[in-house]
């Protein structure tokens, strides 16, 4: 299975930290989702050290490492890394990064890290990349800002920067909100920000299959719809899935009773195609676009994923001429998770993440994006249960403001513009900020031209 872009806002007022802190950090991604699986990822800004340098890392819901790309790293790949000599807070750690192999080579450092002031720790323990191999899988860019919070040891050195910020008492409630949908994606952290989703947020409690299970960001689902509300052959209420933001497309055990099935998928104009030596599928979409039929369903409630250009991918050399891709991947039957909601989900749902914390286990939950294409029957849907300890785990402090990412006097490597730009075959849609365009060499048109002799 394959694994599979960062504005800095104007500066907002932080609530203060002894009351608990939240902040709003805008991410960038791509407008689609392409067939490069190994290269699409999103990014959110961090600030590491003194003073602050900012490190646009991958976010990445799979992992709970805090890495960053040390500046002299060899064959590590992006456009920001971090430069330690120029920190004054650098410092070595007690700690051994046990998972250092020959395809990704660091050590545990300690700096400053967070957000700004509010949302800051200190002393944060985070891997310093220092090599990395070419053929390494997902060959992530500038480095990883995992959200995935393990709680499993309450050793100082098992928590995660996000267990640090409220063990700190710097958040104002243990959650993380991710809003991947193409318009504002941002991920808000220590607060829900309503502003991002509607309807009714719908928790589910995460699951472990068994006592030596180390991935704590499992859950259960209903099952996938097809064409006109029909349950694919697979899945149930047993069925344990993940979600995972470097990962493309929707992992499934078996994409043929699907595709094969026009009850399914509904009559596709063109037809259907399997490509050769591959399980994959493309459309054929040179003249028309085929809407693909998959809605995602989570405790009772009808969660569409979006078509064009998530489940379906633009037009490339991957398909034959005229077809797209459907990301719909076969995984391997028999292990878990079963089921990988990948980018194609993420980028069409709204997920909140309650991370474990004391006597709370881990909760996802899902709404619908605001600004989406979504009808009120959509988005008035109910849940079909409520999961336990809802009372005590669930009662969030609702923001009263809306503090957002500020660089402020930081560095930053990225070189993001500070204009927007039109993206090329997209008219009318939102522009985007540019990486390095400030550092391109301006022209001169005017310049006097001298005399002929």
């Amino acid at each position: 299975m394959a694994f599979v872009t960062f504005v800095i806002c104007i500066a907002g007022p932080l609530l203060a930290a002894a009351s608990g802190s939240w902040i709003s950090v805008p991410i960038s991604g791509q407008a689609n989702l392409t067939d490069a699986t190994e290269t699409y990822f999103n990014y959110a800004p961090i600030m590491v050290g003194t003073p602050p340098q900012v490190v646009d890392m991958t976010i990445n819901t799979y992992s709970s490492l805090l890495a960053a790309f040390a500046e002299d790293c060899t064959l590590c790949a992006g456009s920001t890394f971090f430069d330690q000599s120029q920190s004054s807070t650098f410092g070595s750690s007690n700690r051994t990064w046990s998972a250092s192999s020959s395809q990704l080579t660091g050590s545990y450092f300690e700096d400053s890290v967070g957000f700004g002031n509010s949302l800051t720790v200190d002393k944060a323990n985070f891997v310093l990349i220092e090599n990395m191999a070419l053929n390494m899988t997902p060959h992530l860019l500038n480095g990883n800002l995992g959200l995935f919070v393990d709680n499993s040891n309450s050793t100082e050195e098992s928590l995660s920067y996000f267990s640090q910020l409220w063990n700190t008492g710097k958040l104002l409630n243990p959650v993380i909100g991710m809003r991947f949908y193409p318009e504002n994606p941002k991920l808000t952290i220590g607060a829900l920000d309503p502003a991002d989703y509607e309807g009714e947020i719908n928790w589910v409690q995460m699951e472990t299959p068994n006592e030596s299970w180390d991935l704590l960001n499992l859950f259960k689902i209903d099952g996938f719809k097809g064409y006109n509300g029909s349950f694919f052959p697979f899945g149930s209420t047993d069925t344990l899935t993940a979600i995972n933001s470097v990962y493309n497309n929707i992992g499934i055990p078996n994409n043929f009773p699907y595709l094969f099935n026009d009850d399914y998928t509904g009559p596709i104009t063109g037809g259907k195609h399997l490509m050769a030596d591959s399980p994959d599928f493309a459309y054929q979409c040179n003249e028309t676009i085929p809407y693909v039929a998959v809605t995602t369903v989570i405790n009772g409630v009808d969660y569409q994923i979006d078509s064009t250009w998530n489940l379906l991918h633009p037009p490339s050399g991957e398909a034959f001429e005229g077809g797209c891709l459907v990301g719909l991947q076969n995984i391997t039957e028999g292990r878990e998770p079963t089921i990988v909601l990948g980018l194609a989900f993420l980028r069409s749902v709204y997920v909140a993440y309650r991370f474990p914390t004391d006597n709370c286990p881990g909760y996802y939950g899902f709404a619908f994006p605001s600004g989406a294409n979504r009808t009120q029957a959509q988005i008035a849907q109910k849940p079909t249960s409520t999961p336990s300890s809802s009372s005590q785990c669930l009662s969030l402090t609702a923001p009263t403001s809306t503090p957002t990412f500020s660089a402020g006097s930081a560095t930053s490597a990225s070189g993001l513009s500070s204009q927007t730009y039109e993206v090329y075959g997209r008219p009318g849609a939102a522009q985007v900020p540019l990486i390095g365009v400030n550092d391109l060499p301006k022209g001169v048109w005017d310049q006097p031209q001298p005399e002929p002799e």
